[in-house]
């Protein structure tokens, strides 16, 4: 049944996007874009540790990191006819606390129970794609391809049993090639986008085994409030939802990190564009 839905949705996208006119366009273009998230996290990290059969889980909404948090988004590509290549990258900090319930003992210094811990969580996406538009009419239907750099931070404070300061967390760079598939509704100067995408990372790092899977959603509007013959401008409002969960294991436990990211963002972008224009025609069109 499930199946049967599915195979539905996607011939009528098809349908639907390729029963739209041509309409002619700029032969290349080239721009950049400033985008401002402002994503709340949600989720939180377990684990076991194998030497005494503790699990632990903490709720990002217990240790005060359930929070929204503002961060810069940074794009910059162009389009030769049917293909697009772009790099984008962004980055975002959340800061909690908690208390620790059990006495931990890393690198031979003990850190007793009761003790107050201060954290920071950071991301990073950095990513060069490039997507080719299956279906250029009056409405666009495309498939990307890339690769991706997740970068996962943690920054844990506390103090021992002498309370002398000790500092716990990492900083982890997961390189990882991603999928996306985007469709574009246009109506004149205003239009409605969509993506979604995934990406995924299997390997081993500082002797633990790791897998990785990140994946995001996007819809967004977009009014073009300038046109000029070479230039054009944007400003565009959407919504974000993006998903990250790590596993990482060894001989010692295991550890499972799930990071969801929902929240609002605002955007503006610059164009330029060619005044050449090209209308694609299907080979079995074109006459000779």
């Amino acid at each position: 049944m499930k199946k049967s839905v599915l195979l539905l949705v996607v011939l009528f996208i098809f349908t639907f996007f390729q029963s739209n006119a041509q309409v002619e366009r700029s032969k290349w273009e080239f721009g950049g874009g400033l985008r401002l998230n402002y994503l709340g996290l949600s989720g939180g990290i377990s684990g076991f540790r194998a030497s005494d059969g503790y699990e632990f889980e903490l709720n990002y909404k217990d240790i005060g990191m359930s929070t929204y948090s503002p961060s810069l988004a940074l794009t910059i590509g162009g389009r030769y006819k049917k293909w697009n290549l772009f790099f984008a990258g962004s980055r975002g900090s959340y800061k909690g606390g908690f208390v620790t319930d059990i006495e931990i003992v890393r690198n031979d210094v003990e850190i007793p129970a009761g003790s107050e811990v201060d954290g920071q969580i950071d991301m990073g996406i950095y990513a060069l794609s490039t997507t080719f538009a299956i279906i250029q009419r009056k409405h666009d239907l495309g498939v990307g391809i890339g690769f991706l750099i997740l970068n996962m931070g943690t920054s844990f404070k506390t103090t021992d049993v002498n309370d002398q300061p000790v500092e716990m967390g990492g900083d982890n760079w997961f390189p990882m090639p991603f999928l996306a598939l985007s469709g574009r509704l246009n109506f004149g100067k205003f239009r409605i986008s969509g993506s979604g995408g995934g990406a995924y990372f299997n390997g081993k790092k500082d002797d633990l085994d790791y897998k990785v899977f990140y994946y995001t959603f996007d819809v967004r509007g977009t009014y073009d409030f300038y046109q000029g013959e070479k230039w054009s401008s944007a400003v565009s409002i959407g919504y974000r939802t993006l998903f990250m969960d790590a596993d990482m294991s060894n001989d010692q436990g295991w550890a499972r990190e799930k990071d969801i990211y929902r929240g609002p963002y605002i955007g503006v972008r610059v164009k330029f564009s060619s005044i050449e224009q090209w209308t694609y025609v299907r080979k079995k069109d074109r006459k000779e």
